[in-house]
């Protein structure tokens, strides 16, 4: 009984990849996306949200739905090819709106650095929401998660990935600025 048990054991293991010629098993890649808040004001990154999606795509496209702010507007972000929801945020006028998705995000304390010197090369970014056209400098508001372990662990996955980021305000008219948030997503 035990020769069995053992033999079974062995089967099920070794025909959990029949394509392969050596049966070594294939971990299965996650279809992840990783959003990360960066402060307008001084670019220190304040937190991120990582949500895993249950099917996979070969494209990453992100759509947006905005409602100009007259008195209340908002702005949502779609991950296209499951049409999945991946940002809700209000946008009040001469006020201050909030952020409806994701409900949390995971405090910058949450997350570890790597110890390297060698500089991760920028992406090429692209800003998914600048309504007034504005040229900003993206190497300089990536540079505060540039050397977080997670954003090396998706460039890693997907190095040739555009990230993918907007400039969220809550409040404009008379805006306050150290509300405002950079808005990184990132695909591994």
């Amino acid at each position: 009984m035990k020769y069995l048990s053992l033999l079974i054991v062995l089967l099920i293991i070794t025909a959990c990849d029949s394509n392969s010629s050596t049966n070594t098993l294939i971990p299965v890649q996650q279809n992840k996306v990783l959003l990360l808040k960066v402060n307008y004001e001084n670019n220190a990154f304040e937190g991120g949200n990582e949500t895993i999606f249950p099917n996979s795509t070969t494209t990453f496209t992100i759509t947006n739905q905005v409602v100009p702010p007259a008195d209340f507007g908002n702005i949502k972000l779609f991950y296209s090819e499951l049409n999945a929801k991946l940002f809700d945020g209000d946008i009040i006028w001469m006020g201050d709106g909030q952020i409806h998705y994701p409900t949390s995000f995971l405090p910058e304390s949450q997350y570890n650095y790597i110890d390297t010197f060698a500089p991760i090369p920028d992406p090429v970014f692209e800003n998914i929401y600048n309504p007034s056209n504005t040229n900003y400098n993206y190497s300089q508001i990536f540079n505060s998660i540039r050397y977080l372990g997670i954003v090396n662990e998706y460039r890693g996955t997907n190095p040739n990935a555009t990230v993918k980021l907007f400039l969220y305000t809550p409040g404009v008219g008379v805006g306050d600025p150290s509300k405002w948030k950079w808005i990184f997503i990132f695909k591994n």
